[in-house]
């Protein structure tokens, strides 16, 4: 259920005049406080209010039953994505060591290719 004193509590936490919060919410000269704190505002309004605190809109609000987080598919995903990633940047290094190789290799078979023109033997 909502619960706008939480507007006013954080008021008076940081030290802020209510005029300030009004101002930001580009509120009419005559409206007050009490019509965001006791009022029912709307999704867009309280949305600016939290921006202004730099809180959550769940702070304004008080919950019969604690907010229990459910393992979100975001979260399995970022973690699948480090672990890609990971994979991958072992790929290349593996990928790099292998094409070394494959350059050193290539030179050893172009010098015995040359001693070879000149008449020598390996």
């Amino acid at each position: 259920m909502y619960n706008g004193n939480i507007i006013r509590q954080l008021l008076v936490e940081r030290n802020i005049p209510n005029k300030e919060l009004l101002r930001y919410l580009g509120t009419e000269a005559n409206a007050s406080l009490a019509q965001i704190v006791n009022g029912n505002p709307t999704v867009k309004r309280l949305e600016k209010v939290a921006d202004f605190f730099g809180v959550s809109m769940d702070v304004f609000f008080e919950r019969e039953k604690p907010f229990k987080a459910y393992p979100s598919a975001h979260g399995d995903n970022e973690q699948q994505y480090k672990e890609k990633i990971e994979l991958l940047e072992r790929l290349l290094e593996e990928k790099d060591k292998r094409i070394l190789l494959l350059e050193q290799m290539n030179q050893l078979v172009n010098s015995a290719e040359s001693r070879t023109d000149l008449g020598q033997t390996i």
